[in-house]
Order: structure tokens, then sequence, then C-alpha cells
């Protein structure tokens, strides 16, 4: 035979021959939201014990439109309890017929009682981070009361709930206190640093997300020391130049008038020349439309025009000191990002 044929024949052999490490798409059970809550009769000793809640894509369910009549839903959630997320994802494997796969894994909801123990939020972080099956696009929100009940609600609109969750997410113009979404891989980037950082808290109620301010976070001990309001989180946007759009309502002459947000723009200045008197400027620019009005005042009037600037820049100015006092004086910590 042909010694080049020979060579051929086997290179044709090694691209035909089928992959030895191939899993079955049909044997993987596709979890796309993790929930974590600390188990309510904790045992006494040094390891907290954790309850992961995950949820799996049921595809029998998926297609079939949602209410009383369908047959099947197009999820199902499963807990599990342990010491370790680790532990506790093997244990897991061996309750479902088809082991947990992360890959298309979307949403982490940590409960704020997981979120305020010393050293716990960075080392069940630890594993999303470290496993090669996790993305780095994962959304990480904080649930107010058990993380568990986020990924129980069920929305009219989707079949999965965490879909309908990260579709709400997205709606950050819509809000001016709308916090962006905290990826892992911002999360990673935090855990790194000892700057503090704020992750965006939700809770639930009668089967609808509903997001409220944000969780803070101390950059050192990365645990959760204390929440702002929809308010103070705009205040935050706007400081950090994060704002997409929004609205704020504001009286002239004594009538309800609605300010839209289309343009926000903030610098921040710094004079250090004192270390012991450091002082901060920040000077916000926005530009909007009047997305609604009470009266009937004509917007032509060029003094009321003035007036209506006036007060949108009042109320812009009170959001935003009122976010520096929580910081300053509430929680004494630096979430904005000045020390950098």
């Amino acid at each position: 035979m042909n010694k080049r044929l020979l060579i051929h024949l086997c290179w044709m052999m090694l691209l035909l021959s089928g992959c030895w490490d191939e899993n079955d798409i049909e044997e993987r059970g596709f979890v796309i939201g993790t929930a974590i809550d600390l188990v309510e009769d904790q045992q006494a000793n040094d390891n907290p014990t954790l309850k992961m809640t995950n949820q799996f894509v049921v595809p029998a369910g998926i297609g079939l439109p949602t209410g009383a009549g369908s047959e099947k839903k197009a999820f199902t959630n499963l807990s599990k309890t342990g010491e370790s997320l680790f532990e506790i994802i093997r244990l897991m494997s061996t309750a479902v017929g088809r082991a947990p796969y992360f890959e298309h894994l979307k949403l982490i909801v940590v409960s704020e009682e997981v979120a305020r123990q010393p050293d716990l939020f960075a080392g069940i972080m630890d594993i999303f981070i470290r496993d090669q099956e996790m993305r780095r696009e994962m959304r990480v929100v904080i649930s107010e009361d058990k993380a568990q009940k986020i990924l129980e609600i069920e929305p009219e609109t989707e079949n999965l709930p965490v879909m309908y969750i990260t579709n709400v997410m997205e709606n950050t113009t819509k809000l001016a206190g709308l916090i962006d979404p905290a990826r892992i891989g911002e999360i990673h980037e935090h855990l790194l640093e000892p700057q503090s950082y704020v992750i965006p808290r939700v809770f639930s109620s009668d089967d609808k997300i509903i997001f409220n301010g944000g969780a803070v976070f101390h950059g050192e001990s990365n645990r959760l020391v204390g929440t702002i309001n929809l308010e103070e989180a705009a205040g935050l946007n706007l400081i950090k130049n994060k704002i997409e759009g929004g609205y704020f309502k504001i009286e002239v002459d004594n009538k309800l008038m609605v300010y839209e947000l289309k343009r926000v723009k903030s610098n921040i200045e710094i004079n250090a020349n004192d270390p012991e008197d450091i002082n901060i400027e920040i000077t916000i620019d926005a530009e909007g439309n009047i997305g609604e009005m009470f009266g009937q005042k004509s917007l032509l009037d060029k003094a009321y025009l003035s007036k209506i600037e006036r007060k949108v820049s009042e109320r812009i100015e009170q959001v935003v000191n009122n976010t520096i006092k929580k910081a300053q004086e509430d929680l004494k910590l630096d979430f904005f990002g000045f020390s950098e």
C-alpha cells in the first residue's frame, strides 16, 4: 500500500472517532437559577449549615401554555442542605435522574441572612467563580427574605421564573433607582479589592419580583452591613454616572410634574491638597423631557421654564445629598468609589 495513502487513512480514523468524554444532553439537569439560605435550626458548630435550592428546566414543559390547564411546569425546584455548596451539589446528583449542570445558570440569589454572616458571602461565591461550568455573566442579587422564595415566583408571562426575573433586571432605564445587575465577574473583582460595593436587593410579592435599592457590602470583610432604598440608589447612580433613564417627580407652583431623564453626565473632582480636609466636588449635568404635568401653564413661558429647571436641579441635589449623608453618617462607608 502506498505510504502516503496509509498516513491519510490513519488521520481519517482519528478524525472519525467519537469523543471519549462526551455527555448526552438528555442526561444533563440544566440549572438556570440558584438560591442560598441558612438552615433555620443551626447546629452548634463552627460551620453554618446552608440550604441550596436549584431551579431545573423541565424540557417537557417548555412551550406549553401557562396557567391552570398546563399539564407540566417548565421548571422544578430542588433543595438540599450541607456545610459546603460543592457537597450539596454532589448530594443533589444522587436525588435527581439528571446530574445538575450549571453552564446555563443565569441567576444566583443570596439571602440577607447569609450575606450578613462573617466570612460567608465570599466563601459561597468561590464555587461560582472557580468551577469551569460557571459563566462570568451570571447575575447575583440579595433577597430581603428567604432566597428560595424568589425562585418560587410563578409569573403569568413566563414559563421560567428565572427568565422573568432576569428580563425585569434589564429594565434599568425605567427607574433611576434600579441598580445594574451585579455579574459574577464583577463580584470576583470586588472580592479581590478592599473597596465597598453595592448589589441589587429584591423581594417577592404576589408572584412578582420587586427591586428595593441595594445591599451595601464592606469591602474588606465582604459582609453585608446595610442597605439603601430606591431613592438613595438613584443618588448612587447619579454620582457614578450609571443612569440611563428614569424620572423624578417635582412640584412647580403647587402642581405635580414628572421630569423624565434622557441624558445624565457626572464629573467628580477631588482636592487632596490638605490630607486632613479632602474636598470632593460632584457636578451633574442632566437633560430630559417633561413626561407629565398638571395645570395650565405654558412651557413657552421662559420664566416658567427656568423655574422648572431650578426645581429639577434642587430635586437632583436633594437625592444625591441624601445618599452621601447615608454613606457618611449611617453606614460610614465609601461605596461610591471615591477612594479609587
